[in-house]
C-alpha cells in the first residue's frame, strides 16, 4: 500500500461545533429570562411604585390601585388594565387636592423613544390611550406652580402624536348636584408638544395642533340655570362646533314677577359654530365666521336692576371677539316682566359684521353687528295693560336700506265701551285701530339703538281704519290729556321725521251721550294727511320752523273737506294754528250724531262753502268762520228723538229768532262771519278743542249769539 494512502487512512477525524444552535438558545433563555424579569419582577415592581408614588405624592390623600400592567422594552410602551383613583383621606389642602374618583378601564402608551429619554431631550411618544373613563371631580385644582407645564417635566419637552380619550363619563362638583356633567365622550387631539417653541406657537390649541371630539348627555350648572346639550361636536381642523337639542332651563320659572337676574328659558334644535379659529381661540381672541342657530324657542323675565353688556362680560375671558355673520332661523321669542309682554313668532334673523371686542370709543354699530335683516310673523303684545292688545302679521326690517315695515297691524282694546270705562272710573277713549301697512324709510337704526333716537325720512301709513267709542254716563277723565302737541313735545326720547303720510284712512266716532241709548256717530273716509317735520328736535324745531301740514277727507262721506296746520311742538303753550275748508253738502249729514247726543235735527239746509282759520292753545281756540249756505231749519227733539210739545216751541224760536236761514241772508248782501270761541278743557285732547272751535263758529255764523255758542260748544 502506499505511503500516502495509510497515512490518510490512519489520520484522527475532524470535530464539528454547533454555534448556531447555541446562540438561538441563548437569545431563547435571554429572551425567556427578560420575559420573566418583566413578568415577575419589573412590571409589578412599577406597579407598586406607581402606587406608591401616587399615595406619597398626595401625602395620603389618593390610593390608586392597577389592576394589571405590562411594559415593551421595544418599541419602549407599557398598557395598565383597571385603574382606579380614590380619595382616602383628608387634607388641608383640598384646593390643590380636591376630592377625587376616577376608573379607567385601560391606558396605552406606544413609541417611546428609548434615545431621547436618555439624553432628556424632547421625547417623542406615538400615541397615548385612554379607555373607558370615570371621573368625579369635586373641583378643579388650584394651579400650584406659575410656571408652564412644559418646564415641569423632567425632561425638554414631550411630543404625543395622538392622544386619545374614549367612552369618558365624568362630573364636576359636589355629587348631589355637580356643576358639570358629560355622558358618553370621545376626544382625539393631535401633535401634542409639552415645549417652550409648542408654546410660542400661534398656530396651535394650547400645546395641540388639533382637537377633534364628541360629547353626548352635557349638563353644565350656570347661575340660576341648566344647560344642557344632546350632543356637543367639535373639529378645530374644520373649524366646527355643534350642537344639538341645546336646552337652557331657569331655576325659578317664567312669569311677570321680576328677580335681580334674567331667568332665560331657550331651546334650540341645533346650534352651529363655523369657520371658528380654534388657535386664536386659545389666546383669548374669538374669531369664527358664521353662527346658526335653528329653531330657537326663547323665553325670558326682565331682571329688576339692568344686567352688564355683553362685552363687559366677556372682557374677563377674552381680549377680542369678532363674528362674521348670526343667522337665526325660524325662531319665537317672549318677553316676561314688562307690560308690553311682547311675543314674536317666525323670526328670520341675519346680523353680520359683528365686533363685541375690543369696544373702541361710542357705537357706531347695532347690538355689536354692522348691519341686520330682520323678517317676523306674528307678533302680539299688550297696550296700556291691561287693556289693549297689539299685534301684526309680519314684519321686515333693513339696516342697511334703512327700512322697517309692518303688515296688518292692529290695536284693539280687550274690554268693552263700558267695562273699560267701569274699570278706569272714567270716560275712556275705546280705540279699535287697524293698519294694513306701516313703514318707515330712510330709517336710522343706529339712532335708534344706540341714541334711543327715532328719525326717519318718512313715515306712512296706508289704509287706517280707526274707530273710537267713548260713553258719556260716566264722569270725566281727571287727568290732563297728553293727546296734545304739547305732550308730543314733551315725549322722553328724541324723534325728527321728516314726512308723516297718511292715505285712504277712515275715521268712525261713536259717544254714547247720557240722553239717549243710540249713539252719535261722525265719519270721516278717504282721508289723507301729510305732516312735516315732525320733531322735538331742538335743532330743528321752532317757531320759525315749525311743524306743517295739510289733510283731505269726506265727511260722514257726503263733503269734501280741506285742513292745514301749524304747530310749533317745543311751545309749552301749545299753540297751533288750524284752518280750512268744507265745500258743498247738505247739514242734515249731521243727524247722525246731533240727534242721539243733543236732540237736534237739522231738517234741511245746504252748505255751499265754510272757510275757518283758528288758533288754539291751552287756554282757548279763537278765529273766525265765514259759513256760506242756504235754507237752514233744525228741530229740537225730546229724550226720544221726537218732537214733543215743548220741543216744537224752541224749535220755533231757534228758527225764528236765532238762525239764519241763509248766509249771506239774500243774494248780493255781505257774508256774516261767525266767531269761533271756546274754552278749552285740559282734560279732553286737542281734537275735542278743534271740534268746540268748529261747532262755535257754525252756531255763532248760522246767528246763535256768541256767549251762548260759546257755551254751547263748551258742552259737547
Amino acid at each position: 500500500m502506499p505511503a500516502f494512502v495509510a497515512s490518510s487512512v490512519s489520520a484522527t477525524p475532524v470535530r464539528r461545533h454547533h454555534w448556531g444552535r447555541w446562540l438561538i438558545g441563548l437569545l431563547a433563555f435571554g429572551a425567556l429570562s427578560l420575559w420573566g424579569l418583566l413578568t415577575f419582577w419589573l412590571d409589578p415592581w412599577l406597579q407598586r411604585q406607581a402606587e406608591q408614588r401616587v399615595y406619597t405624592a398626595s401625602q395620603g390623600r389618593y390610593r390608586l390601585h392597577i389592576g394589571k400592567l405590562r411594559t415593551r422594552l421595544w418599541p419602549l410602551g407599557a398598557e395598565a388594565h383597571a385603574l382606579h383613583l380614590r380619595t382616602v383621606a383628608s387634607t388641608p389642602d383640598s384646593g390643590r387636592l380636591p376630592r377625587l374618583e376616577l376608573a379607567l378601564g385601560r391606558v396605552a402608551v406606544r413609541g417611546v423613544s428609548w434615545g431621547a429619554l436618555l439624553r432628556r431631550a424632547e421625547v417623542p411618544v406615538d400615541s397615548i390611550v385612554l379607555d373607558s373613563v370615570a371621573v368625579g371631580l369635586q373641583h378643579l385644582p388650584a394651579a400650584r406652580s406659575s410656571s408652564p407645564l412644559y418646564a415641569q417635566l423632567p425632561v425638554a419637552g414631550l411630543r404625543v402624536g395622538r392622544l386619545a380619550v374614549r367612552h369618558l363619563h365624568g362630573s364636576l362638583g359636589p355629587a348631589h348636584r355637580p356643576t358639570l356633567q358629560a355622558g358618553e365622550t370621545s376626544l382625539i387631539v393631535a401633535d401634542v408638544r409639552l415645549s417652550a417653541a409648542a408654546a410660542a406657537d400661534s398656530g396651535r390649541i394650547g400645546y395641540a395642533a388639533a382637537v377633534t371630539g364628541q360629547t353626548r348627555g352635557l349638563a353644565v350648572q350656570v347661575p340660576g340655570h341648566t344647560v344642557r346639550v344632546g350632543r356637543l361636536q367639535l373639529s378645530s381642523v374644520l373649524g366646527h362646533l355643534l350642537l344639538d337639542s341645546l336646552l337652557l332651563h331657569p331655576a325659578q320659572p317664567i312669569n311677570h314677577r321680576r328677580s335681580q337676574t334674567m331667568r332665560v328659558s331657550l331651546v334650540v334644535p341645533r346650534l352651529q359654530l363655523i369657520g371658528l379659529d380654534g388657535p386664536r381661540l386659545a389666546r383669548q381672541d374669538f374669531r369664527a365666521d358664521t353662527l346658526l342657530v335653528k329653531s330657537p324657542r326663547l323665553a325670558l323675565t326682565l331682571p329688576a336692576q339692568k344686567p352688564p353688556s355683553l362685552h363687559t362680560v366677556l372682557a374677563a375671558y377674552l381680549r377680542s371677539c369678532r363674528l362674521g355673520a348670526l343667522v337665526v332661523t325660524n325662531g319665537r321669542v317672549q318677553v316676561a316682566g314688562t307690560e308690553l309682554a311682547p311675543a314674536v313668532a317666525g323670526v328670520e334673523l341675519v346680523g353680520s359684521g359683528f365686533q363685541v371686542l375690543p369696544r373702541l370709543g361710542p357705537p357706531t354699530d347695532m347690538y355689536y353687528a354692522r348691519r341686520w335683516h330682520l323678517q317676523t310673523g306674528k307678533a302680539t303684545a299688550t297696550l296700556d295693560a291691561p287693556y289693549y292688545h297689539m299685534s301684526w302679521q309680519n314684519m321686515q326690517a333693513d339696516t342697511r336700506a334703512g327700512s322697517l315695515r309692518l303688515h296688518a297691524v292692529s290695536v284693539l282694546p280687550t274690554l268693552s265701551v263700558e267695562g273699560l270705562a267701569r274699570r278706569k272710573g272714567h270716560q275712556a277713549a275705546h280705540v279699535s285701530a287697524r293698519f294694513p301697512a306701516v313703514w318707515l324709510s330712510g330709517f336710522s337704526f343706529p339712532a335708534a339703538v344706540n341714541q334711543g333716537e327715532l328719525r326717519a325720512a318718512v313715515l306712512g301709513v296706508q289704509g287706517a281704519h280707526i274707530t273710537t267709542r267713548s260713553d258719556g254716563r260716566f264722569p270725566g277723565n281727571p287727568r290732563i290729556s297728553s293727546v296734545t302737541p304739547e305732550a308730543l313735545g314733551r315725549l322722553p326720547f328724541r324723534f325728527a321725521v321728516n314726512q308723516l303720510r297718511l292715505r285712504q284712512a277712515s275715521l268712525t266716532m261713536l259717544y254714547r251721550a247720557p240722553r239717549h241709548a243710540a249713539p252719535g256717530i261722525l265719519q270721516i273716509t278717504r282721508f289723507a294727511s301729510t305732516l312735516r317735520n315732525l320733531s322735538n328736535d331742538p335743532a330743528r324745531m321752532s317757531a320759525a320752523r315749525p311743524l306743517t301740514g295739510e289733510a283731505s277727507g269726506w265727511l260722514q262721506g257726503q263733503g269734501r273737506a280741506q285742513l292745514t296746520l301749524q304747530a310749533n311742538l317745543l311751545d309749552p303753550a301749545g299753540r297751533h294754528a288750524l284752518r280750512g275748508t268744507f265745500y258743498s253738502t247738505p247739514l242734515a249729514m249731521l243727524n247722525s250724531m246731533t240727534v242721539p247726543t243733543l236732540g237736534l235735527d237739522v231738517r234741511s239746509g245746504q252748505v255751499h262753502q265754510i272757510d275757518f282759520r283758528m288758533t288754539l292753545d291751552q287756554q282757548a281756540a279763537r278765529g273766525t268762520m265765514w259759513g256760506r249756505y242756504t235754507n237752514l231749519k233744525m228741530q229740537r227733539l225730546n229724550r226720544q228723538n221726537r218732537p214733543g210739545v215743548l220741543h216744537r216751541l224752541q224749535t220755533s224760536v231757534i228758527n225764528g229768532v236765532f238762525i239764519r236761514d241763509n248766509n249771506p241772508r239774500r243774494p248780493g248782501a255781505e257774508l256774516e262771519p261767525g266767531t269761533i270761541l271756546s274754552n278749552r278743557q285740559r282734560r279732553f285732547s286737542v281734537f275735542s278743542l278743534w271740534r268746540q272751535g268748529l261747532v262755535s263758529g257754525l252756531l255763532n255764523s248760522a246767528g246763535v249769539p256768541k256767549g251762548l255758542s260759546k257755551k254751547l260748544s263748551e258742552g259737547q
